[in-house]
Formats: C-alpha cells, sequence, structure tokens
C-alpha cells in the first residue's frame, strides 16, 4: 500500500460510525465523566513522562520524584519495557504508575491497522507480565490519534490520556531556559508532558535538570503533583 492510500485508509477510518469512542482525556476537569474524583482538580497538577523505562534517565528521574514525594505517570515503550523489566518494577515499587505507549513508538498514521492494534496488545500484555496488573490509560506515539489504536485500548479498558502542558523537552527548543520557563507556566488541572526515554530524540537530562526547581516551586503556587491513578 502507497502512502496516499494508507492515509486515505486512515482517514476513512475517523468517520466510521461504530460504536462511539470517548473523547481523549487532556486535562484533569475532562476525568469528572469517569466518576468521584479522589483529589481537588483545582490544586492538582498530573506529572507524565513518556518513551522510557531508560537505564540511565529514568533511575534519576525517580530519585528526584522521591526526594520530594511526588508520584508520577510513566508511559513506558513496550520494546524498553520487555528489555529493562526490572526499571518497570522499580517505577512500581516506588508508587507510580505504568502507562502503555505502545510497543516500537512507530508513528500511528504510517502502520496498517493491524500493526496499531498490535503495537498496544503487546505492551499490554508485557507490563502485565512484569508488574501483575494490566495498565489503565494509553497514550498514542506523537499524540497521534488512530482509530485501530484507540478501539483497540477501549477494548482493552484504557483510557486514551493526552496533555495540556507539554514542556517540550526535544528538539532545538528542549534547551534548559525554554524547558523551565513552560514548567514555570504549569497550572492546576494541567497534565504535564515530558520524557523520561529515547534521549536520541528527546532532551531527558535536561529535564532532569530542572525537575528539582519545578517540584520546590508547587508548594509556592499551592499546588500538588499527582498521577493518574490518584485522581479516579
Amino acid at each position: 500500500m502507497n502512502y496516499a492510500s494508507r492515509n486515505c485508509d486512515i482517514y476513512a477510518s475517523l468517520f466510521t460510525h461504530r460504536s462511539p469512542l470517548p473523547q481523549p482525556l487532556r486535562t484533569l476537569e475532562n476525568f469528572t465523566h469517569m466518576g468521584k474524583l479522589k483529589v481537588d482538580i483545582k490544586r492538582q497538577v498530573c506529572l507524565t513522562f513518556d518513551d522510557g523505562p531508560d537505564p540511565d534517565y529514568t533511575p534519576e528521574i525517580l530519585a528526584v520524584l522521591a526526594d520530594y514525594g511526588v508520584k508520577a505517570t510513566f508511559f513506558v515503550v513496550g520494546e524498553a519495557a520487555e528489555r529493562f523489566p526490572q526499571l518497570v518494577e522499580k517505577i512500581v515499587a516506588a508508587g507510580h504508575t505504568i502507562g502503555n505507549h505502545t510497543y516500537s513508538h512507530r508513528h500511528p498514521w504510517l502502520i496498517s491497522s493491524a500493526r496499531a492494534k498490535s503495537e498496544v496488545a503487546r505492551t499490554t500484555d508485557i507490563v502485565e507480565n512484569i508488574t501483575g496488573s494490566a495498565p489503565r490509560w494509553f497514550r498514542p506515539p506523537f499524540g497521534r490519534l488512530r482509530t485501530a489504536m484507540r478501539r483497540q485500548a477501549h477494548a482493552e479498558h484504557m483510557a486514551t490520556v493526552l496533555w495540556s502542558r507539554s514542556i517540550i523537552d526535544w528538539g532545538a527548543l528542549g534547551t534548559k531556559t525554554g524547558i523551565a520557563r513552560r514548567l514555570e507556566q504549569v497550572k492546576a488541572g494541567d497534565i504535564v508532558l515530558m520524557h523520561d526515554g529515547r534521549p536520541e530524540q528527546n532532551r531527558p537530562g535536561v529535564t532532569l535538570q530542572c525537575l528539582p526547581g519545578f517540584l520546590r516551586s508547587l508548594a509556592g503556587k499551592s499546588l500538588v503533583a499527582c498521577n493518574l491513578d490518584e485522581v479516579v
């Protein structure tokens, strides 16, 4: 199948009216339809880390979070979790939440429907085999919504979670000054996107430098950080 035909198939699938899918969760306010919330979303921010686990950066980020008593959600890439299961175990043992971020982090729009479903299902199996529990949360790579992936996640009882605040810790914009400035803009109700893995594309080392100052600043803003399992 050529690129144009694949895109026609993708866009056609967006308009296939089978059972409707829940809207992706982008802010903590979006969680209110899921039931009684466990937290006051007027004070909470939800910290999420994508693309790990990574043997160099994930342990250091976990150490900083532990220093400040903060829990976060880690959306893991299945092939990385498979390579470093001990890091997934360490994340869970520290009280953090594991989410599904597909197996290989391929762009959702550039793979077949069958591959898109497999990317989700395979990662769920890996996480469950390591932790004993299937993930509750799914995030597509690059935040790109592919119906096949969303349907697979929904069938596995996962909610699709995006973000309201990206600190853009990747590429040319992933500088210490830029990341610190964007962290300063975090407000109550935000779901914050950061990265702990794939350092060839991302800047987890720079995020790590900015993280302590950000966590120290939360109390002064009357904000509390949480993970997704602590919301509902």
